[in-house]
């Protein structure tokens, strides 16, 4: 979303979000989760304007594609365009208040897949003495570490920017954190900060623990994909070979198959079906992967 258009819909509609701003807090806290640079009245004012865009736009098109190149009646036209307009503007209302969940969850899973490393190149710089500020510091000059780094970008922002203590930008940091697992990290930071423990020794055991928590994540993915290699087996082995020696006699007796010729039905079975089963099993076992860290 470009800030031009943000300006222009806070001109119109920020006044009125921003009189309904408490019934919005927790949105707000979404939107600084996923890190967007906008505020809740910016956003929900985007939202607004560009839906009434879309509405518009789509009415127009829809209406003048259906009354002058299909030639269906005023009456007609202007319900059909109305369903599709509603529905499209409809999305895009839908897809701009699931954006920062969608960039929460990107962000969750990119912090989960590198926090071992992460947390084991913070322990070695504990080790060397350094100052909390500095490690933090320091890991944001590694873009190999994702999210981790732009967040420790946030921490160090907030102490030198914005002149908070290391605790407080610590803790901001945690309360703001798309992945449970980071913020437990950050709020043990703090704990053993504050209580003059052994930052390295505190940082080391974390790390540890991390891997074997990835390594049972990758166990539990490797069960998943077991099963859902097994579930393909038979869907695309043994159904397939099933279906068409099925397809063979009926056709052979003269019957359809669901109402369709034999070889209309081996049509639809080949060339739609199994495709499309076939791109499903693709996105489950993409899903049951576990993220590589590249």
């Amino acid at each position: 979303m470009l800030k031009p258009i943000t300006r222009l819909a806070y001109r119109y509609f920020g006044s009125y979000v921003h009189r309904h701003r408490a019934s919005l807090r927790r949105f707000a806290e979404r939107l600084k989760i996923a890190r967007l640079p906008y505020s809740v009245e910016e956003y929900v004012a985007a939202i607004a304007l560009l839906t009434i865009l879309a509405f518009i736009t789509s009415f127009s098109s829809a209406f003048f594609l259906l009354y002058r190149i299909y030639s269906y009646s005023v009456g007609v036209s202007v319900a059909l365009a109305l369903a599709i307009s509603i529905s499209l503007s409809g999305l895009v209302a839908l897809g701009l208040i699931g954006y920062p969940g969608y960039l929460i969850s990107q962000r969750k899973q990119d912090i989960d897949a590198r926090i071992t490393y992460a947390t084991t190149h913070m322990a070695t710089l504990a080790g060397t003495g350094i100052p909390v500020l500095a490690i933090f510091r320091a890991i944001t000059k590694f873009k190999e570490y994702g999210e981790i780094s732009r967040e420790c970008e946030f921490i160090v922002r907030d102490v030198e920017l914005f002149g908070k203590d290391i605790y407080s930008a610590i803790a901001d940091a945690a309360r703001y954190s798309p992945s449970r697992v980071w913020a437990e990290l950050l709020w043990g930071m703090v704990s053993t900060l504050r209580s003059g423990g052994n930052l390295r020794a505190y940082l080391s055991e974390r790390a540890k623990a991390y891997v074997q928590m990835h390594e049972e994540e990758e166990k539990r993915a490797m069960e998943a994909l077991n099963v859902v290699t097994e579930i393909y087996m038979v869907l695309f082995v043994l159904a397939p070979i099933v279906g068409v020696i099925m397809v063979v006699f009926m056709s052979m007796m003269g019957g359809s198959v669901f109402g369709m010729s034999a070889r209309s039905f081996l049509i639809f079975l080949v060339y739609l079906l199994l495709p499309i089963v076939g791109i499903i099993f693709i996105i489950l076992a993409e899903s049951q992967k576990p993220k590589e860290v590249i």
